[in-house]
C-alpha cells in the first residue's frame, strides 16, 4: 500500500493504491480548497508533487508513494462591509428579556409552590423546559428567593442570579461560501463584535448542486457536511464570546439565515428533492429549538431559523425583505442578494413576486482563472485614469479578483474595445490587471451570471406588468452588494438603465435581518408571515426566461436592452 507523505505538517497516511488524492486529504482533516467539487475545473486545489511539479489533487491518484506540499493557504479574513439597515423608527423589544423578582419565602401560612410563586411575578409567563424546573427549589433557597428569570418571549427558559444583567444573541448568516456571525448585546441592542470566514464545505463544492450531489453520491455525505458546518459555526460562537470576554451561558437567542439548501444541512435534513423538478423543500416554516438540540456546549439558547421561500430563495432573503423594510416601501421596489446565487425579489404595489438564477458562483470567485471571494489580496475595483488602475483589499500585492473586480474589469475591457458586444477578445486571448489575468472563458462566465440575472429582473417586470422607468427603487445585498459599481453593472447590462440614485447598496442583508428579529421579538411574528405573501416564479418553467437570458449574454446599447416596449 502507498503512503503519502503531506508537507508542511509531515504528516504521512498509510492509504489504498489508487484513491484519490483530494479524498485523501480530505478525509484525514487537511483543508484543501475544491470549489467544483473534484470536477478539475475549478484549478483550485493545486499542490506541488515532490519530482513531479505542481497538480490538481482531484486529478491525482495514488499508484505510488508521494510527497504532497501544501500550497500557501490564503488568509480566511473575509472583508465584508457593514450591513445596511435602516431606521424605520425602529423600537428596541428583544426576543430574550430579564426579569428581576424576589419573592415571598414560604411559610406555613403561604404554601404556595416554588413554580407558583416563579409564574406570579409576570402575567401570562409559563415553564415547559424540565431541566429549569428541577434546578428551581435549590435555586431559590440558595439565593434567598432572589434572582433573575430569563425569557424568551412568555417562555421561561432560564433563571439567574440576581446580579446578572445582560444577556446576548447571535445572529448568524449561513452562506454557501461564507459564514458570518454578530454578537448582540440584549438588553441594550448594540452590536458588539462580528466573525467572519469560508464556508468549510467548499472543499465539496463551491455550489449547492455540488454539495446536494455530494449528499446523493455518498452515504455519509449529509452528515459530513453538516458536522463540518456546526463545527465552524461553533468556533464563530466561542470566538466572539472568548474576545469579548463574555460566557457561553450568556447566550440565549440564536438566529439563522441561510438559503434553502444550507438551512436544510444545518438541521440534518436531505435538501437532494431540491436539485430535481419540481424542486420542493422537506419544509418551509420558521422553527425554534433548543441550542442543546444542535449545539452541544450552547445550552441555554433559543434557536430561530427563518422560513424558506421555495426550494431555491431561502431564509437569507426573508432576511433581507426584513433588514430593508421592503415589506412597508412604497411603489415598485426590488431585492437583489447577488452571491453564490442570485435571487429576486419584487414589491409592486402590494404583491411580492420571487425568483432565483444561477448567478453564480462566477461572482464569488469559483469558476474565474484568478477568482477569488472578497477577502485580503483581492483586486475589488478596477478603472481608467490614463492606464488601467486598480485596489486590492488589503491594500497589498494582488492575488486574484472578486466580483467588483471582475464586473469593474469587464466594463474596461469594453471602454478600451478589448471585447466587442458579443463579449469577444477583439485580438488576443488575455487581459492582465497587474499580475492578474481575464480569460475568454472568464468573460463568458461573467456573461452567463449577468444574462441570467438580467432575465430573472425581466420576468419579474413582466409578471408585475412594469417596465425599466417605473422601478422606484433597487436593493443590492450580498458581499458583493458591498462593492458594486453601479454605473459598470448598468453598463454590462447587469442591472437595468434607470438612475443611478434608485440603486442602493444594502452589503449582507441576511446577517441585518437575523439581528432584527432578536432586537424586535414583534417581527419574528412577521418574518412567518412572509413566505405566504410571496408569488415565487420557477423560471425553469417560464418560456420568456431562455428568449430574455439569449438576449442579455451581449453587451448593448442602452435603448436595446429595454425588452418590454414602452407603455402608452
Amino acid at each position: 500500500m502507498p503512503y503519502i507523505r503531506v508537507l508542511p505538517e509531515n504528516k504521512i497516511i498509510k492509504v489504498t493504491q489508487g484513491d484519490r488524492l483530494l479524498d485523501i486529504l480530505i478525509e484525514n482533516n487537511i483543508k484543501i480548497t475544491s470549489y467544483c467539487g473534484g470536477a478539475g475545473w475549478c484549478k483550485k486545489c493545486k499542490v506541488k508533487i515532490l519530482d513531479k511539479g505542481i497538480s490538481l489533487a482531484c486529478q491525482t491518484y495514488a499508484e505510488e508513494d508521494l510527497t504532497v506540499e501544501l500550497l500557501k493557504e490564503e488568509s480566511t479574513d473575509i472583508n465584508i462591509q457593514k450591513e445596511f439597515l435602516e431606521d424605520n423608527n425602529f423600537i428596541l423589544s428583544p426576543v430574550i428579556t430579564l426579569q428581576a423578582f424576589s419573592l415571598q419565602i414560604p411559610s406555613l401560612s403561604d404554601l404556595r409552590s416554588d413554580l407558583e410563586r416563579i409564574l406570579s411575578v409576570k402575567e401570562n409567563i409559563y415553564l415547559q423546559d424540565i431541566s429549569v424546573l428541577r434546578r428551581l427549589p435549590t435555586f431559590l433557597r440558595r439565593n434567598n428567593y432572589k434572582g433573575n428569570l430569563v425569557l424568551f418571549k412568555e417562555e421561561i427558559i432560564d433563571i439567574r442570579e440576581e446580579e446578572l444583567k445582560s444577556v446576548y444573541g447571535i445572529a448568524l448568516d449561513i452562506g454557501t461560501t461564507t459564514l458570518v456571525g454578530h454578537i448582540l448585546d440584549l438588553t441594550n441592542g448594540s452590536d458588539i463584535d462580528s466573525y467572519s470566514t469560508e464556508n468549510p464545505q467548499l472543499t465539496y463544492g463551491a455550489d449547492i448542486i455540488s454539495r446536494i450531489n455530494f449528499i446523493i453520491h455518498n452515504p455519509e455525505g449529509l452528515q459530513i457536511l453538516r458536522d463540518k458546518l456546526i463545527k465552524a459555526i461553533t468556533e464563530i460562537i466561542q470566538d466572539l464570546c472568548i474576545k469579548n470576554n463574555i460566557s457561553l451561558n450568556d447566550i440565549y437567542a440564536i438566529s439563522i439565515a441561510g438559503n434553502s439548501v444550507m438551512t436544510h444541512i444545518f438541521l440534518g435534513v436531505t435538501p437532494e428533492n431540491i436539485a430535481f423538478s419540481p424542486f420542493v423543500p422537506a419544509f418551509r416554516n420558521g422553527m425554534i429549538f433548543n441550542s442543546k438540540d444542535i449545539f452541544g456546549n450552547i445550552f441555554n439558547a433559543k434557536l430561530y431559523v427563518f422560513p424558506l421561500i421555495s426550494g431555491y430563495v431561502g431564509g437569507d432573503v426573508v432576511a433581507g425583505i426584513i433588514a430593508t423594510n421592503l415589506l412597508n416601501e412604497k411603489g415598485n421596489v426590488m431585492l437583489i442578494d447577488i452571491g453564490t446565487n442570485g435571487e429576486i425579489v419584487l414589491k409592486s404595489e402590494d404583491t411580492l413576486f420571487a425568483c432565483a438564477t444561477a448567478a453564480g458562483p462566477a461572482f464569488e470567485g469559483s469558476n474565474i482563472s484568478h477568482g477569488m471571494i472578497a477577502k485580503k489580496g483581492a483586486i475589488s475595483h478596477v478603472w481608467l485614469e490614463e492606464t488601467v488602475k486598480f485596489e486590492v483589499i488589503g491594500d497589498m500585492e494582488e492575488k486574484g479578483i472578486c466580483g467588483s473586480g471582475l464586473l469593474d474589469a469587464i466594463s474596461v475591457m469594453l471602454d478600451l474595445k478589448i471585447i466587442d458586444h458579443t463579449g469577444k477578445f477583439m485580438k488576443g486571448g488575455e487581459f492582465y490587471i497587474g499580475k492578474v489575468k481575464i480569460t475568454q472563458k472568464d468573460v463568458r462566465e461573467f456573461q452567463l451570471v449577468k444574462s441570467a440575472l438580467r432575465a430573472g429582473i425581466e420576468v419579474l417586470l413582466n409578471k408585475a406588468g412594469i417596465i425599466y422607468k417605473e422601478i422606484d427603487k433597487i436593493y443590492i445585498a450580498g458581499s458583493f452588494g458591498s462593492y458594486l459599481n453601479r454605473k459598470n453593472a448598468i453598463k454590462t447590462g447587469l442591472l437595468p438603465h434607470i438612475p443611478l440614485e434608485k440603486i442602493i447598496l444594502v452589503g449582507n442583508s441576511a446577517i441585518g435581518g437575523a439581528k432584527i428579529v432578536l432586537l424586535n421579538r414583534f417581527l419574528m411574528e412577521d418574518v412567518e408571515k412572509i413566505k405566504e405573501k410571496v408569488n415565487y416564479v420557477e423560471l425553469s418553467s417560464d418560456k420568456k426566461f431562455q428568449e430574455y437570458f439569449i438576449k442579455f449574454m451581449y453587451f448593448e446599447e442602452e435603448d436595446q436592452c429595454l425588452i418590454r416596449e414602452e407603455k402608452d
